[in-house]
């Protein structure tokens, strides 16, 4: 009698389907996690950021103003009353990926000594999955 040894070719095609099947879903899954882990990172460094210069506004460092500007590709921690004039020796950058985008509030100044906002609102930090929205009130309180 005929013994069968071995897998049919039927066989091995399945199995090569469902494996390349499961490692496009691990693939899948881990690049969100990643970016989401990224969307994350951003904006706590930019929340401590904003933290940061409204605490060295208030400490008057430097004998100015502090601010956080997320223009360009980077989130800029600055000293000085604008992003424009600021001193860019001081600065303490963050460059983010490109699926990183923000929208809203691209700017703002803590005042010398009281720490107020220059400007009010809303950042909204998104990788095109997921946002996270960071408020600003005008008495210096950041939430997010």
């Amino acid at each position: 009698m005929f013994k069968r040894r071995g897998f049919t070719l039927m066989e091995i095609l399945v199995n090569l389907a469902i494996g390349l099947i499961l490692v496009g879903l691990a693939v899948y899954a881990t690049s969100h996690f990643i970016e989401n882990r990224d969307l994350e990172a951003v904006s706590d460094t930019l929340v401590s950021y904003l933290r940061s210069a409204e605490a060295r506004a208030i400490q008057s460092e430097g004998d100015t103003s502090h601010g956080v500007s997320t223009a360009g590709s980077k989130i800029t921690l600055f000293r000085g009353t604008s992003y424009a004039s600021r001193t860019t020796a001081y600065d303490t950058t963050l460059p983010y990926d490109s699926y990183i985008h923000f929208s809203g509030i691209s700017e703002v100044v803590f005042a010398k000594q009281t720490g107020l906002p220059s400007a009010t609102g809303t950042i909204t930090v998104t990788n095109g999955i997921k946002s996270t929205i960071i408020t600003i009130y005008s008495t210096g309180a950041i939430s997010w």
